[in-house]
């Protein structure tokens, strides 16, 4: 019998047990026959914690190197030109035989526009990361043979002279891309096969009949074919500043010396502007006939510069060489230059004016020893713009989520929650 007191209210009924809660408990999921309670679906043990779905962010391009340096090199550039035309008014009379008419400058910009589109050629293979040494050649080429490359009908010609270089551009790019040679192999085979075809491009000139003498269109002005050349310089140069260009140049090389993809556009880029500076050197040589009659004995009237035979060979090519680097086209094609290569070409021509006009025996011999040097102070500036006109290297974050630092109301004595706290320093770590 349980003990009621007197003064207790009746309605409220009481005992002296312990009221339990009564709230239903959490449902588990069964041990013995693997079946939740909830949902009655059965329970896998070995499932693992649920795939969790992670999303992957386009890493960001490659930064591009920087232009500045380029432009305040071209600057500097100007004022040497500058200079260097100076030096060719102090010296008119030599060089001239009298004033700097323009009667006796047109000869001048018919021998500089060859040598300027030839340089923009050899700069172009550059800028691709692969470099062509068979560009040089294409004005021998047609200055060999004008009676095929021009003809009597100088379209008909154009054609050809598209056509040769079109094979060596296919040749050129099946040995980087499908064979995997070096671009310098490659080009280097490439002048091989050009040097080997001119007897076969005189048997084909007698079997097409063209044996006549090349024909000729009328020449607007050597000045005029020399500020054309210098726009054309000038608008691929700008056109080497456009970003998606700059990226598809960095595919390309990277196709070209295995260490990118091999797509097809970066292929097909490659084959279109290996053979597009293949046409521009050899309409250097096309122009030599077609607007001044050149026949390959001389160009001109200037000795050494068109001339078949070793001469060519040992003047050309440094002076392309020269042109290009002192331009600051980069080596590596990672940059070109956008007024460099018209400037450099101007300058290179004026000393090499006046640099003809000593009559000295003392200084003539020494001609190779200036396009020596010239060559290598081209490539000091060229590795010199390379270096500072690659991009910053990023700066990392410092990692500031763990410090060793106690937090300024740490209480030793505090025992805390017993959870682990990551600000905290492990006193096993800071004994060691």
């Amino acid at each position: 019998m349980t003990y009621v007191p007197h003064d207790r209210d009746d309605d409220v009924i009481l005992d002296q047990t312990q009221r339990l809660d009564t709230t239903p408990a959490p449902a588990f999921p069964a041990v013995g026959n693997g079946v939740d309670a909830q949902s009655a679906q059965p329970v896998d043990p070995f499932a693992g914690r649920p795939a969790v779905t992670v999303g992957y962010a386009e890493s960001p391009a490659a930064p591009r190197d920087r232009t500045v340096f380029q432009f305040v090199w071209e600057a500097i550039l100007l004022l040497l030109t500058l200079n260097a035309l100076f030096l060719v008014y102090q010296r008119q009379d030599e060089i001239f035989g009298g004033d700097a008419t323009m009667d006796a400058l047109n000869g001048q910009f018919a021998a500089l526009t060859p040598l300027l589109l030839t340089a923009v050629g050899f700069g172009l293979t550059l800028r691709l990361g692969a470099v062509n040494l068979a560009v040089p050649a294409m004005p021998m080429l047609v200055l060999a043979v004008p009676s095929l490359f021009v003809g009597t009908n100088p379209l008909v010609g154009l054609a050809y002279t598209a056509g040769a270089a079109a094979v060596v551009a296919i040749v050129f790019t099946v040995l980087t891309v499908v064979f995997r040679l070096p671009a310098w192999l490659a080009g280097l085979a490439s002048l091989v096969l050009l040097a080997g075809s001119f007897a076969g491009l005189l048997e084909l000139a007698e079997l097409l009949d063209a044996t006549g003498q090349p024909g000729t269109w009328s020449n607007p002005g050597s000045l005029w074919l020399f500020l054309g050349a210098a726009a054309l310089s000038i608008a691929g140069g700008l056109l080497g500043l456009v970003p998606a260009v700059r990226d598809r140049f960095s595919k390309v090389r990277g196709a070209t010396d295995g260490t990118g993809d091999r797509e097809a556009a970066s292929v097909f880029a490659l084959l279109g502007g290996t053979f597009l500076a293949l046409l521009l050197a050899a309409l250097g040589g096309f122009a030599a006939v077609v607007f001044s009659g050149a026949d390959g004995t001389g160009f001109a009237g200037v000795p050494g510069m068109f001339v078949l035979g070793g001469d060519a060979s040992l003047t050309l090519v440094p002076l392309v060489l020269i042109v290009v680097f002192l331009a600051g086209t980069s080596p590596w094609g990672r940059r070109g230059p956008v007024f460099g290569t018209v400037l450099a070409a101007v300058a290179v021509w004026s000393l090499d004016l006046v640099w003809g006009s000593l009559a000295e025996d003392q200084f003539q011999q020494w001609t190779g020893a200036v396009y020596a040097g010239l060559l290598l102070l081209g490539l000091f500036v060229s590795f010199g713009l390379d270096r500072l006109g690659r991009p910053k290297e990023p700066v990392e974050d410092d990692d500031t989520g763990a410090t060793t630092e106690l937090p300024s109301n740490y209480d030793p004595a505090d025992p805390g929650t017993g959870l682990f706290d990551p600000s905290l320093q492990d006193p096993a770590a800071a004994n060691r």
